[in-house]
């Protein structure tokens, strides 16, 4: 087992990980996290990092077990949330059926669209979790540090490791996963690390990109094409399926850890120091949010565009983005 970890100061989700390895479903070690998230009126503008849909709700998990939720034209509500860990990702396989990961292996589970939730997995001995994906009610995946990669088949009941189909050798981080329009799955993480899947993660091949920086997102469009974000403002787009990758170019700088597809084609790209990116894949402008928050994730509802990051929620004025 390691002792010790790089922390990476380029992306804020990276900024407290932590090491072990990955066996069972709970630790038997006591932990400071495991007691319920105090009930603020501050947790809409303190740190989140990600955010998504549940059918016409939105769901944002963030620091200190902080999970909000927001139905269409109301206020923002705080969930009742077990552990006051660090909360990095989120993602709904129905409506009504979501998951949320964490520090300390912390997965957590939601049968009621997010109001409430409870602790489905925990182990202090384990990586950080970064990422998360289901590909049905009963199927899905977390990623996470020292190539950690988690499945359940019973919806969330129990997981298993499964990291070894990845070809990873050097165990780099793994931080993210989603499913493009085909139901190709995708890992992304440092080095430049990506891999596709084309049996529900039986096995994995890994794509070429010249790029050695860690990606921090992916986002698949309706038109079947991948974006990957990294380092510096480093985006690459595969029109064929991840075989190939093209560097897109802008204007901005800073780091882009995730986005958005928006209507009509039009991409939103989110990145740090309040940064982000609108606009067609090869014609995209650079905007910059008042106060400078870095931005990590963001959802739609309706015709408003909602991101997290530093600062909590930020609702993005973007033109063209009414529902049709």
């Amino acid at each position: 087992m390691r002792l010790s970890f790089p922390i990476h100061t380029s992306a804020i989700r990276l900024l407290i990980l932590i090491t072990g390895l990955v066996f069972a479903n709970f630790s038997q070690a006591d932990s400071a996290l495991l007691r319920p998230a105090l009930q603020t009126g501050q947790a809409a503008q303190s740190l989140l990092l990600d955010i998504t849909s549940a059918g016409e709700r939105l769901v944002a998990v963030g620091e200190r077990g902080h999970i909000i939720y927001r139905d269409p034209d109301q206020p923002w509500q705080q969930a009742q949330v077990p552990v006051i860990a660090h909360l990095t990702a989120v993602h709904f396989a129905t409506p009504q059926l979501g998951f949320a990961v964490g520090h300390e292996a912390i997965i957590l589970r939601t049968t009621d669209a997010g109001a409430t939730w409870q602790l489905m997995h925990h182990d202090t001995e384990e990586p950080p979790l970064l990422g998360i994906h289901f590909i049905s009610a009963q199927s899905g995946f977390v990623v996470g540090g020292y190539n950690l990669l988690l499945r359940t088949d019973d919806a969330g009941d129990s997981w298993q490791f499964v990291g070894d189909a990845l070809p990873n050798p050097d165990e780099y981080h793994n931080n993210a996963i989603i499913q493009d329009t085909a139901g190709r799955l995708f890992i992304a993480g440092e080095r430049g690390g990506l891999f596709r899947s084309e049996d529900q993660a039986q096995s994995w091949q890994p794509l070429p990109l010249d790029y050695d920086g860690s990606i921090f997102g992916l986002i698949s469009t309706p038109e079947g094409f991948l974006l990957a974000t990294g380092l510096r403002g480093n985006l690459f787009i595969s029109r064929d399926a991840g075989d190939s990758w093209q560097q897109l170019e802008h204007q901005g700088e800073q780091t882009l850890n995730g986005g958005l597809v928006l209507d009509h084609g039009r991409l939103l790209v989110l990145g740090q120091n309040g940064e982000y990116l609108t606009g067609s894949a090869d014609a995209l402008t650079l905007h910059t949010l008042p106060g400078r928050y870095s931005l990590l994730a963001a959802a739609r509802q309706g015709n408003q565009v909602f991101a997290v990051g530093r600062g909590g929620i930020h609702t993005l004025l973007l033109p063209d983005t009414s529902s049709h």
